[in-house]
């Protein structure tokens, strides 16, 4: 991006009024088919994901009052390796890990940061999928659950808590076990 993007990027985000908070939701998602693995795909889900959120921290983490919160956007794929989703999986795990080490060095700031991990949500995005997708919750909810994480200032905020709760789980396995289990339950 040219020199004058970011520059206007920066006069536009500084003349903001401090911000309670900041929830960014940067996310696209393609799937792969490992035989024939495409790394511009790869680099286009992680550009959208990963580098659309690091630059939007660039300009709004100072904007962000003592007090306030940050939120990151991320999936519950982050917990446990899916197959089709080495982009996409690999991108909110970023997140995921970003999101972890701002929480510890911006508490010093008193900011509180949060990590959203949703299930799968009813969304344009996920009406293109062409797997099932268990316990898939409407949009609605989903904003109600975030909220009532925000307000607590929990750290995780996933749902369906039936479903996250179960990846959650297998995750923590050993990963002989959950690639097991996980082609077992494609099978």
């Amino acid at each position: 991006m040219s020199f004058s993007f970011w520059e206007t990027c920066a006069e536009s985000f500084s003349s903001l009024k401090p911000l309670d908070l900041v929830i960014l939701n940067a996310g696209t998602c393609e799937y792969i088919d490992a035989r024939s693995f495409d790394a511009a795909l790869y680099s286009r889900v992680m550009r959208v994901n990963v580098e659309g959120t690091a630059n939007c921290l660039q300009f709004l983490i100072p904007q962000i009052k003592e007090g306030g919160s940050l939120a990151l956007m991320g999936s519950s794929s982050s917990f446990l390796p899916l197959p089709k989703a080495e982009a996409y999986g690999a991108s909110k795990a970023a997140i995921y890990y970003l999101a972890q080490t701002l929480r510890i060095s911006l508490k010093p700031a008193k900011i509180c940061v949060s990590y959203i991990a949703p299930g799968f949500v009813e969304t344009p995005l996920t009406d293109r999928n062409d797997f099932p997708m268990p316990m898939r919750v409407d949009v609605n909810y989903a904003s109600a659950q975030i909220q009532k994480g925000l307000a607590k200032g929990n750290w995780l905020i996933h749902f369906p808590k039936n479903f996250t709760w179960l990846l959650k789980a297998i995750g923590v396995l050993p990963a002989r076990l959950q690639q097991f289990l996980i082609a077992k339950a494609l099978a």
